[in-house]
C-alpha cells in the first residue's frame, strides 16, 4: 500500500506520500552521480533494488505506488520499478521527457509489477499507470493527480476497499488546498500536508516513511517511522 499526491499553481508544485510497506529496514540517502547525471536524494530499503521514491538536483520528483493483480497468470513477477525510478532520477530533468522514458522501459518489459508513477517539475505534474506491457499518462499543469492501489485509467480492474478510502480522502485534501495554493505560503503549505499523511487512513499500521517535496526549493521533508521529522534541501542556483 502507499498513497501519492501531486499539486501545482503558478510557482508552487509538490508532492506527497505514505510509503506503506512490510516491516524492513527503510531509510534516505543522497546519491552521488557521476558522467554529468544528477545527484538525488531517495527513498530506500532493503527489499527493494534500486529507489522507492525521491528529488534530484534538477528538481524532478518521482513518487510510486504499487498497483497489483491478482489473477495468479498475471505476467508480472520482477521488481523492476525501482530500477527504473533509479534510471529517472539519474537521468532526467523534465517531466515529458522523463515519462516518455517510463511508458517506452514499460512496454518492453510487460514482467515488471504493475504501479503508478507521479512525476513533477516546476512547470509540470504527471502520472503514468503501467501493467503487463501497456501505460498510459496524463501530463498537467495545473490541478492536481494522486493514486492509491488501484488503476484509476482502467488498465486492470483492481480497486479494493482500503485503497479507494485513501485515494477518496487524498482526493479531497488536494482538491480543497489546490483551490488555495496561490494564497498560501510554502511552510503552511507543507505542514498541512504532514497533517494530512498523519490522519488516518492515509496513516496505516504499514506506514514507514511520510515526505512532502517541494520542487521549487528543492526540499524533501521527511519522517521515517515514528521519529521525528527532518528537511533536506538541494542547494538552489
Amino acid at each position: 500500500m502507499c498513497t501519492i499526491g501531486a499539486m501545482i499553481s503558478g510557482d508552487k508544485t509538490f508532492l506527497l506520500k505514505n510509503f506503506d510497506f512490510r516491516s524492513t529496514p527503510t531509510g534516505w540517502a543522497y546519491l552521488q552521480t557521476f558522467e554529468e547525471k544528477y545527484p538525488h536524494f531517495a527513498l530506500v530499503d532493503h527489499a527493494q533494488a534500486g529507489l522507492n521514491s525521491g528529488l534530484n538536483s534538477a528538481g524532478l520528483g518521482l513518487l510510486i505506488s504499487r498497483s497489483r493483480c491478482g489473477d495468479p497468470t498475471t505476467p508480472e513477477r520482477e521488481e523492476r520499478r525501482t530500477v527504473l525510478n533509479g534510471e529517472v532520477l539519474a537521468g532526467y530533468a523534465d517531466v515529458e521527457s522523463a515519462v516518455a522514458h517510463i511508458e517506452a522501459y514499460a512496454q518492453l518489459h510487460p514482467e515488471m509489477f504493475g504501479g503508478n508513477v507521479l512525476l513533477a517539475d516546476e512547470d509540470r505534474i504527471s502520472v503514468t499507470e503501467y501493467f503487463g506491457g501497456n501505460a498510459r499518462s496524463e501530463i498537467r499543469e495545473k490541478g492536481f493527480l494522486l493514486r492509491a492501489n488501484h488503476s484509476v485509467f482502467g488498465l486492470i480492474d483492481n480497486r479494493g476497499e482500503s485503497s479507494l478510502s485513501r485515494y477518496d480522502q487524498m482526493a479531497a485534501f488536494l482538491s480543497d488546498r489546490c483551490q488555495r495554493l496561490a494564497d498560501l505560503d510554502r511552510e503552511d503549505i507543507i505542514a498541512q500536508c504532514k497533517a494530512l499523511l498523519l490522519t488516518p487512513p492515509v496513516l496505516n499500521p504499514n506506514t514507514r516513511s511520510s515526505f512532502v517535496i517541494d520542487i521549487q526549493d528543492r526540499r524533501v521533508d521527511y519522517r521515517v517511522g515514528v521519529a521525528p521529522w527532518q528537511t533536506f534541501r538541494f542547494t538552489v542556483s
